[in-house]
């Protein structure tokens, strides 16, 4: 039954694909950063790092919620979402113009740093309109084009501004080629958007004036609660550094981020699983509910096996894992990367729930649900910091997303108008 409905040869090979990219797209980044840390200043590498947090959080407001509806819209509709892609399109260029002129103000206050946080946010900006390409392409069950984008920018930029760097160790420089980079894969994304035959020219992506047709007000109707959600999920995976933070526990904060940054790759494996899985999912929503429930149900089957072999693996190895990468100074990151590990498990599920809600239009359950867990990691997060130390921002998120997985059970439970018109 697993293999008829989920190892399809399309759903296997999508995911491959998302898993090889995002692998290799990360491992090229990583390795760029490598490089800059050699070959730049301490103070420019502390700066390149800023300037990419500082864009990648404001260049959100240039998405809110749009890519992964448009995924939806595109697996239910076909080529009949043309309306919804030019709508979402124009949209995503009016929620452009705050970010462009908040990274104006940031960068006139920034006598040296300003040119490097503008060229660096203007690139991320440009990247949110690749991925929203990439997204459509995704709701069609294309992933092949996604992974060519994804590959384009993140190895481009890696070879390019590995050269740049070995020529002039500038900052400024690498700015300048990663933005010519996004703008060059942004041009084959919009290429291959008009070849495909969701737009006539270039001329229809730009907006004519103030989206008020009634297919925008209907995507802004769904989009703006997962855009809150996206924000509030933003705030929940760094709330647990800040508040360390607060409570003046620096190396605290150190030994957590060390635990952290090993569980959070991890997540790559759900994110390729439901990029193939959730356009599948949305199509079958419309045409055969009992077999989009089979789907959904032995997708998240998967997710925790695959999530709880992860979580026993951090548990056993952790001790080995911290002392081989950080050395015996960071012991006490042991029980932080154990209790992360269990988090593996519920967080593996949650990803495929999630996307089950967003899937059925319940995008504003999932706003809610994406809040009380915001405010309960808080809540416990306040309670444990002082008595448990750095594992106590762990215990909580393994609490929280506990929380959210029998949340998102609840809400799942019942047919939603969508399915019950099928």
């Amino acid at each position: 039954m697993i293999a008829s409905l989920l190892f399809t040869r399309q759903l296997t090979t999508n995911t491959l694909l998302k898993l090889g990219a995002e692998l290799s797209g990360r491992a090229a980044t990583f390795l760029l950063l490598l490089l800059a840390a050699q070959r730049l200043t301490t103070a420019d590498f502390g700066s390149y790092n800023y300037a990419l947090a500082l864009g990648f959080v404001l260049v959100q407001l240039a998405d809110f919620g749009l890519q992964l509806l448009i995924t939806r819209e595109v697996a239910r509709l076909g080529m009949a979402a043309r309306p919804q892609i030019l709508a979402a399109f124009h949209l995503k260029l009016w929620l452009s113009l705050p970010v462009l002129v908040v990274l104006g103000v940031l960068s006139l206050n920034q006598s040296t740093l300003g040119p490097v946080i503008f060229l660096l946010g203007l690139t991320l900006l440009l990247q949110t309109f690749v991925e929203f390409v990439a997204y459509v392409f995704r709701g069609q069950q294309r992933l092949w084009v996604e992974v060519q984008l994804l590959l384009w920018v993140r190895v481009g930029t890696a070879v390019f501004g590995a050269f740049i760097l070995w020529q002039t160790e500038q900052l400024l420089w690498l700015a300048v080629v990663s933005l010519v980079v996004m703008m060059s894969t942004l041009l084959f994304a919009l290429q291959q958007l008009r070849q495909a035959g969701w737009i006539a020219n270039f001329a229809q992506l730009w907006p004519t004036g103030w989206p008020t047709t009634a297919v925008s007000k209907q995507l802004v109707l769904q989009a703006w609660p997962l855009g809150l959600s996206i924000f509030l999920s933003i705030a929940y995976t760094r709330l647990a550094i800040l508040l360390l933070a607060v409570w003046g526990e620096a190396e605290a904060v150190a030994h957590y981020s060390a635990a952290w940054r090993l569980v959070e790759p991890t997540q790559i494996l759900p994110a390729s699983l439901l990029a193939a899985v959730f356009p599948a999912f949305s199509l079958a929503l419309t045409q055969n509910r009992r077999r989009a429930g089979q789907l959904g149900r032995q997708t998240s089957l998967l997710l925790a096996l695959a999530g709880g072999t992860v979580a026993l693996t951090f548990w056993l190895a952790a001790p080995w894992l911290i002392g081989w990468l950080y050395g015996a100074d960071f012991v006490s990151s042991v029980p932080v990367l154990q209790l992360l590990g269990l988090t593996v498990l519920p967080v593996y599920i949650n990803y495929s729930l999630t996307h089950y809600l967003v899937a059925r239009g319940q995008q504003q359950t999932l706003t809610g649900l994406t809040a009380v867990t915001l405010l309960l990691h808080a809540l416990f997060c306040w309670q444990f910091i002082p008595r448990l130390g750095l594992i106590g921002p762990a215990l909580s998120v393994l609490l929280v997303e506990s929380v959210l997985l029998l949340g998102c059970l609840w809400a799942l439970r019942k047919p939603t108008l969508l399915e019950t018109a099928v």
